[in-house]
């Protein structure tokens, strides 16, 4: 069995760490036994992947002078791993994983899995890595795999090597995201949705780039059209509890028709009890969470923003970023069409999840790029 070690930045919870996580077990059918490293010592989807079996080493690096110890490390370990390849994930761990290979004569393939560039929407630190990263990628890495076209362009618009970039969107498991319809009653049960209700769902975890303020504009604006209207919201620090996201909310009367769940392992079950799915954010590639939801057959609103249009396809509906007058018109929009007309653009939305975005097609796509690396490098 061919070794790969994948090097990332860390393990919380995101769309890179969420999608290798689904990868890996593709990987090891495949013949390709993989092991994972991350630069930080702490993340809450670590226990998800020792739970799946797979090795997770952490570096433990807390500051930029904190790296040069790690890549020592780093470099320690993947001698002991020797592995065929190396796949790095994200600007960070492209960087150091890229040094390390380098170093040790082992081929890298950078990950990269965004497309919102924006200085609003990046720490510091994570453009500086960028531009590093822009510099450097004709000498570290063999191949730089983008998860999207909107990504791969932007980047190589400044200055990443254009040689050397393959597009491999994501996948989802249409085992795991299949539309239950016994489901949904006993979810609004749980949730306290009353029967007669038209549920908008939004998954993302609290960051600037998510834009759930936009979200929730548009929603007040469409509840006050469609009364039965109620959102689930779902993900990282999405309740109550968050001043930021609750000072815009008034729980003594939006209590009863926003639902703030925050981090959930059942996601996969809460799309159940969804009629409509929306995507507000100001950037994203090509987000797990739209091709979950299509996969679930659902109607999907989504913003402009990636690869999300071409995502989505012609029954989608995709709206400027930033605007939630034309989010709540759309979103009265697809809320006012008969339970039938929704089905059937949900039936679509599905059918082209089964025809472009599963799994284990995109796990064939790193399989055939790391089958040509591999026999490359043993060439040589």
């Amino acid at each position: 069995m061919k070794k790969i070690v994948h090097v990332i930045t860390g393990l919380g919870v995101g769309g890179a760490e969420t999608f290798l996580l689904r990868l890996i077990p593709e990987l090891v059918q495949a013949g390709y036994e993989s092991s994972v490293i991350y630069l930080t010592g702490q993340g809450e989807y670590e226990s998800a992947y020792r739970l799946k079996g797979i090795r997770v080493i952490p570096l433990k690096i807390r500051s930029p002078l904190g790296a040069i110890f790690g890549l020592r490390r780093l470099l320690k370990v993947l001698r002991a791993e020797s592995p065929d390849l190396i796949q790095t994930w994200m600007y960070h761990a492209n960087l150091l994983g890229g040094v390390a290979g380098k170093l040790l004569g082992i081929p890298v393939l950078w990950g990269v899995m965004q497309s919102n560039l924006d200085r609003v929407a990046n720490k510091v630190g994570t453009r500086g890595a960028i531009r590093l990263s822009a510099a450097f990628s004709s000498v570290l890495p063999k191949k730089i795999i983008f998860d999207s076209d909107a990504a791969r362009l932007v980047h190589e618009q400044i200055g990443f090597d254009e040689s050397k970039g393959r597009v491999h969107p994501n996948g989802v498991d249409q085992s795991v995201f299949e539309p239950q319809q016994d489901r949904r009653h006993p979810l609004w049960v749980e949730l306290g949705i009353p029967d007669n209700s038209l549920v908008v769902g939004h998954v993302a975890r609290y960051d600037v780039q998510k834009d759930h303020q936009t979200f929730l504009q548009a929603a007040k604006i469409a509840r006050a059209r469609v009364e039965e209207l109620q959102l689930i919201m779902v993900g990282a620090d999405i309740e109550w509890a968050n001043p930021t996201l609750a000072d815009s909310l008034r729980p003594e009367t939006e209590f009863a028709w926003i639902h703030l769940l925050g981090s959930r392992d059942d996601v996969h079950d809460l799309y159940n009890a969804m009629d409509i799915f929306c995507s507000s954010s100001i950037g994203e590639s090509c987000p797990n969470v739209v091709l979950e939801a299509m996969m679930m057959g659902l109607p999907c609103i989504v913003t402009d923003v990636g690869d999300s249009r071409r995502i989505v396809g012609s029954n989608g509906v995709v709206v400027s970023p930033m605007n939630p007058e034309k989010l709540a018109e759309e979103l009265v929009a697809v809320a006012t069409l008969s339970r039938a007309e929704r089905r059937a653009i949900g039936t679509a939305m599905r059918t082209r999840a089964l025809d472009e975005f599963t799994l284990s097609s995109a796990a064939n796509r790193f399989v055939d790029c790391y089958d040509e690396m591999v026999s490359s490098f043993r060439c040589k």
